[in-house]
């Protein structure tokens, strides 16, 4: 879709793009193709999408084949959407049941992200019990560096995203110029495959969702050492020092790992 359609439609509705909703639309077909590309449509792929506004994405990934499912919160877009074949549910993705839109049939995830639900959806889509085959999102190009914890430092999103995925990586980059209303800082197109449920208790010894509560904890004070933070858990030395964890570490710096097996440890104490 070019910007002059764009502004045509939206002036059409007597408004522009919502500030509030972080409305931002792609108008660059190259990052177009590049977000369906790395979906990897096939023909009946069920693909739920987030805030699809104009349908820029979404009628590229119906013309791909794809049956697109999306969650829309601007009611000035879905009749728009409806009338080009794309099944809207109106409300906020961050408190809809995301499994009455998707059921339990295999699905992809394929969105330009609002800023602000990046790490919402990202979690929402991972953590289910049925995740999905391949999730492909645009977002923030600075969320997208700290999801790989680039520079080594880890953070509660990349420790997230590490425990419930196979494989991440950044396909594109994109400029702020991609987009109408132009942004003000570059976004990244992000690839993830995820892991099954039974997948992630394999890798990791223990349910990601226990970790990720102690991790809280451990990221309360980033600049204090991780063993200060997780006092309340009764950890000894000698538990810090099985799991690989330096004396005056930071919780940046642990891998997933690390964090695993402490976690491994804090519950067989428990059942002893």
């Amino acid at each position: 879709m070019k910007l002059q359609e764009i502004k045509a439609i939206l002036t059409e509705f007597g408004s522009g793009a919502n500030k509030a909703l972080g409305q931002h639309f792609l108008i660059d077909p190259q990052a177009l193709e590049a977000i369906v590309g790395a979906a990897q449509v096939h023909v009946g792929d069920r693909i739920l999408e987030i805030g699809p506004g104009l349908g820029v994405l979404s009628f590229a990934l119906k013309n791909a084949g794809a049956e697109v499912l999306a969650i829309e919160q601007d009611r000035r877009f879905i009749p728009r959407l409806q009338v080009q074949g794309i099944q809207v549910m109106h409300g906020d993705a961050a408190s809809l049941d995301w499994d009455e839109i998707i059921g339990n049939e295999s699905w992809k995830f394929v969105s330009n992200l609002p800023y602000s639900i990046t790490s919402l959806a990202i979690r929402k889509a991972l953590y289910r019990a049925h995740p999905p085959e391949r999730l492909v999102v645009l977002i923030q190009k600075e969320v997208a560096e700290r999801i790989l914890a680039r520079g080594g430092k880890h953070s509660l999103v990349s420790l997230m995203v590490s425990f419930a995925s196979s494989s991440i990586r950044i396909v594109k980059l994109v400029k702020p110029g991609s987009f109408f209303p132009s942004p003000k800082v570059q976004s990244a197109i992000l690839e993830i495959i995820p892991l099954s449920s039974v997948e992630r208790f394999e890798k990791w010894g223990v349910d990601p969702e226990h970790i990720m509560k102690i991790a809280k904890v451990g990221f309360a004070h980033p600049r204090k050492k991780v063993r200060s933070n997780l006092i309340t858990f009764s950890f000894t030395d000698g538990d810090f020092t099985e799991a690989g964890i330096a004396e005056h570490a930071r919780a940046e710096e642990l891998k997933p790992e690390q964090w695993a097996k402490l976690v491994q440890i804090f519950l067989q104490k428990k059942t002893r």
